[in-house]
């Protein structure tokens, strides 16, 4: 007995529901996939040092960039030292608080962020990379 097709192999509509779930899945991917980077648009190189810190949960990240405009960003904004003032107090858990600061970034302005998250009751931990491996 020969069984016969109900559809012809040839068909595009075969091919269009695996193609169109392919596409969402990595359309789907590339929108969460987006929102994983931690501060996007800013770049920072920060200093070398011979020490790497245990992980912390839940820090707060503060930024500063280096020269020839040295900004401070807060959550993926930039802030003005009075307003990084105010969201810290506003903070209700104090925990610990991340500083990536530019290797260009002017020491003054480091050490008044690092004042700013003492008085607001942080715990200060300057962000840096590992040595290179000789």
């Amino acid at each position: 007995m020969r069984l016969r097709r109900t559809q012809e192999p040839g068909s595009p509509f075969f091919f269009l529901a695996p193609t169109l779930s392919v596409a969402l899945c990595f359309i789907f991917f590339l929108l969460i996939g987006g929102t994983l980077l931690l501060q996007p648009g800013i770049a920072i190189k920060v200093p070398q040092a011979p020490f790497l810190l245990l992980p912390h949960h839940d820090p707060r990240v503060v930024s500063i960039t280096g020269s020839p405009l040295p900004a401070i960003y807060d959550d993926n904004e930039e802030v003005s030292l009075e307003k990084l003032k105010t969201h810290l107090l506003k903070t209700p858990s104090k925990g610990s608080l991340i500083i990536k600061a530019d290797q260009q970034a002017p020491y003054d302005l480091l050490v008044q962020v690092m004042t700013v998250g003492i008085n607001a009751g942080f715990s200060i931990i300057l962000a840096t990379n590992d040595l290179p491996s000789s």
